[in-house]
């Protein structure tokens, strides 16, 4: 495609994708997808009903913790 200049100091590169406007040169460009941030809470409610889960044994909240966090990030992936 090559660049695209507009005005003297104005100089634009192609974009990868059809139809999606030109960007400056030099500038990066911006993810596809939006991150989307997992609060502690969610983790600290889902870390709960893993430990309610297996019986409220006491001495796993890493674990469980972990695990909630696991959880929710397999759960954003999928959506």
């Amino acid at each position: 495609m090559g660049q695209q200049r507009t005005g003297e100091n104005n100089v634009f590169t192609s974009s990868p994708q059809a139809g999606a406007p030109p960007r400056r040169a030099g500038t990066k460009p911006r993810p596809a997808t939006t991150s989307v941030k997992i609060t502690q809470e969610q983790i600290a409610r889902r870390a709960h009903e893993i430990w309610v889960k297996q019986g409220c044994s006491h001495g796993q909240d890493q674990q469980h913790w972990f695990e909630a966090e696991r959880q929710l990030k397999a759960e954003l992936a999928a959506k």
